[in-house]
């Protein structure tokens, strides 16, 4: 299953937003793993109830009548920046998820983006 603009990295505050239907699909969780294929360019997101050193906690709040779903971390964002050859800031690039068969794990084509003018929200 593929979820159009299902994770969004926004260059200029430093966050990932995730879309409702990626966080449904991953079953709502309150942490996950971002693993990162370096020479293949892939992020594979996966759902955890736990923390451990390798998981982000996603932040929720109410939005316009809908949940939104972000993590925070400069460092991995400048990380993403330089590996798929932006400039730190930039503007803000959107990706398609795909939803793996065993359902608990998503992957992103980090080559496969599309970039939206910055913009505060």
């Amino acid at each position: 299953m593929t979820i159009n603009r299902g994770l969004g990295v926004y260059f200029f505050d430093d966050r990932i937003r995730f879309s409702d239907n990626t966080m449904n699909e991953l079953k709502d969780p309150k942490y996950i793993h971002l693993l990162v294929d370096r020479k293949q360019k892939i992020l594979y997101i996966r759902p955890s109830e736990k923390r451990d050193n390798d998981t982000f906690k996603v932040v929720r709040h109410k939005d316009k009548g809908g949940m939104v779903y972000r993590i925070y971390s400069k460092g991995f964002v400048k990380y993403l920046a330089f590996l798929i050859g932006l400039p730190y800031p930039s503007d803000s690039v959107w990706y398609d998820v795909v939803m793996q068969e065993d359902g608990q794990t998503a992957f992103v084509d980090l080559n496969d983006y599309h970039i939206t003018p910055y913009r505060s929200e």
